[in-house]
């Protein structure tokens, strides 16, 4: 029986382990997510009349500080003012390269609160 608890205690021990090590990689995704968004958000021009909320996930993968591949994913189907307004955050992105202290596959969602936070700034 002494055994069996000490097998069970090696096993959370590696859990533990490994979910300390996934979730530093997550945290750092999303630090090096905000650096892309705050670079990108200098040169993000939107459309004008923006909805009171909208939602893009962003994912892309920057690679020798150039943003390598693109993808815009929508919570919801997207109303006309975002489609008009994803390619803009296409262009923003590429637009504000280099990202030189960054590499690698980021997300970061793209919401109304956090543009007019920058924008305040």
């Amino acid at each position: 029986m002494h055994s069996l608890t000490k097998t069970f205690l090696y096993y959370v021990l590696i859990a533990s382990v490994a979910l300390t090590i996934n979730v530093k990689s997550v945290l750092a995704a999303e630090d090096s997510g905000s650096i892309v968004f705050n670079q990108m958000r200098r040169c993000l021009k939107l459309p004008a009349d923006a909805p009171s909320a909208y939602s893009f996930l962003i994912v892309a993968l920057i690679k020798n500080g150039s943003a390598d591949f693109l993808s815009i994913n929508f919570r919801t189907p997207p109303s006309e003012w975002e489609k008009t307004a994803a390619p803009l955050i296409v262009y923003a992105i590429t637009e504000c390269e280099p990202y030189s202290s960054v590499s690698g596959e980021m997300e970061f969602a793209v919401t109304r609160e956090l543009v007019e936070a920058g924008s305040k700034n």
